[in-house]
């Protein structure tokens, strides 16, 4: 249960960051480099400590599985930004939320993960809720089929990075895989900012808290919370708890901006959790059974 809710809360701190942006006025790219490189900072002295306890265990090369899963996540968070700028907001959130669809595909291609029927009937209650909740504003017109395309492509970065998650779930440490993938990452927003920006300057105090607040809670407390989940939960069960990030962030909305969600917004998030629930039984059934057979074995 606890693994459970650490998960939650790392869905919850990731959806802070639709907020972060929208305070923020940087470039796309840049909001990418900076909560990257301001979180790789921040954790530094976790990463060296780490390499000091596992340095027995960690080779160099060991690094190296780090670099795909970290140009997937440049490629999501940059890619991400500006899709969303590139088509409507509703085309743009069902979009990236089709992740569970696409995660078995994945899994099973790149980790060999089966997924079960109920965890397939779990994951459609699930997607069912985003859609209704997309359905009224969802648009087909032509002239945002470029964004949607984008969007796509972001949505499967997104779900191939978290595919490595679970690939790289062997490593000592959490903090030895994430911190180079951060590192990495930045680097390669900072390049794509530098060859499509005039300048890449942060440009004032208030922008710089509003990126640290970004390295802290999205990307700190949020994605490594997740990346450690992947440890424990299969593909699919992330990835259909992950769904829940527009509940929070509808109801942060509400909160900051009072922008009121739809009366749509409580019917989706009821099937989005109820899926959930289905996904998240069948995995701890799951669980016991492997257990029970090592148990005996």
């Amino acid at each position: 249960m606890l693994r459970f809710l650490l998960l939650l809360s790392g869905v919850f701190f990731c959806s802070t960051s639709v907020i972060l942006i929208r305070s923020s006025s940087l470039a796309p790219a840049l909001v990418g480099s900076y909560r990257l490189l301001f979180a790789s900072i921040l954790l530094l002295p976790i990463f060296l400590k780490s390499w000091h306890t596992h340095r027995n265990k960690v080779q160099p090369r060991l690094f190296l599985r780090c670099l795909i899963p970290s140009i997937l996540l440049a490629a999501h968070l940059m890619s991400w930004a500006a899709g969303a700028r590139m088509t409507y907001i509703a085309n743009a959130t069902l979009i990236i939320n089709l992740t569970p669809a696409v995660m078995p595909l994945l899994a099973f291609f790149l980790i060999k993960e089966k997924v079960t029927r109920r965890e397939i009937l779990g994951t459609a209650v699930a997607l069912v809720g985003v859609a209704i909740l997309s359905a009224n504003a969802f648009s087909i017109n032509p002239d945002y089929l470029m964004g949607n395309f984008v969007c796509f492509a972001s949505m499967i970065t997104f779900a191939a990075y978290l595919a490595f998650g679970r690939i790289n779930k062997d490593f000592p440490s959490i903090w030895l895989y994430m911190v180079p993938i951060y590192i990495i990452a930045s680097v390669v927003c900072f390049l794509f900012s530098v060859a499509t920006l005039d300048s890449v300057w942060i440009g004032s105090w208030e922008e710089a808290r509003w990126m640290l607040a970004m390295a802290i809670l999205p990307t700190i407390l949020g994605h490594v919370t997740l990346n450690n989940s992947l440890r424990y939960f299969t593909a699919q069960t992330f990835a259909v708890v992950n769904l829940h990030q527009f509940v929070s962030a509808g109801i942060l909305g509400w909160l900051i901006f009072s922008d009121s969600p739809p009366k749509t917004f409580y019917f989706a998030a009821a099937l989005c959790v109820s899926g959930a629930v289905i996904v998240i039984h069948e995995a701890a059934k799951i669980r016991r059974a492997e257990r029970a057979k090592q148990a005996n074995g």
